[in-house]
């Protein structure tokens, strides 16, 4: 009997302490684990723009095309979050365009905590290179918002080593000034740019820069949430 009760009062110490390799007690040690390490049952929602489609190619070398470019990066950042319990909601999966107006439009009725425009940058001069988060706030609205978006997006893709940084910018973008809910622009990388392209080119550099997107937003979330 005695015995029965040691080991039901044992795996009841187990459920509130911890111990160390030595068998030494640390009393209701609490383990933090990360949010959005697994499934989360949280209820942020994300608009993802994969910008241009349809007759809109965007900026183009041969047969390579921004629009493409674009949905791929914004399905693989689709697949991110949704595994880590975010609703998204996509202004397009497949070959079609939307006016700005109606990306506008769409942002505004979901009411996303987060709302992105995914694109890739061309330069007259083949030497610009890599990854800029753009944002605008029209008479100061939701500036700090905005700005912090933008910054974290920004880190967490220059992190990933895959682009070279080149800053938030603030631009005056029809579809960031649209809408009513914290929003960025991402240019990655410049069509012009030959290793750029090749990056451009290489499915597993734009789904790792999609996750790298990702893990950005989510940060941003969690923190402003």
């Amino acid at each position: 009997m005695k015995l029965r009760v040691y080991i039901f009062i044992m795996l009841l110490l187990a459920l509130f302490v911890n111990y160390d390799i030595n068998n030494n007690l640390y009393l209701y040690r609490k383990e933090v684990l990360p949010l959005f390490t697994e499934k989360s049952d949280a209820t942020y929602s994300i608009v993802i723009d994969p910008g241009h489609g349809g007759i809109d190619k965007g900026t183009s070398y041969q047969d390579l095309y921004e629009k493409d470019i674009n949905l791929k990066i914004g399905l693989y950042l689709k697949e991110y979050l949704e595994d880590k319990g975010v609703k998204v909601y996509m202004t397009r999966e497949e070959d079609i365009l939307l006016s700005l107006r109606e990306i506008g439009d769409f942002v505004n009725d979901i009411k996303p905590h987060a709302f992105i425009s995914i694109h890739v940058n061309s330069f007259k001069e083949p030497s610009y290179d890599g990854f800029s988060a753009f944002y605008y706030s029209e008479g100061g609205f939701q500036k700090e918002e905005r700005i912090e978006l933008a910054q974290i997006i920004q880190e967490e893709v220059s992190n990933s080593g895959l682009w070279f940084d080149r800053e938030i910018k603030e631009q005056n973008i029809a579809v960031l000034r649209y809408s009513n809910y914290p929003c960025a622009l991402l240019e990655i990388g410049f069509m012009t740019n030959e290793k750029d392209r090749e990056r451009l080119t290489n499915e597993n550099i734009l789904k790792t820069t999609g996750e790298s997107i990702g893990k950005g937003i989510l940060k941003y979330v969690t923190l402003k949430n």
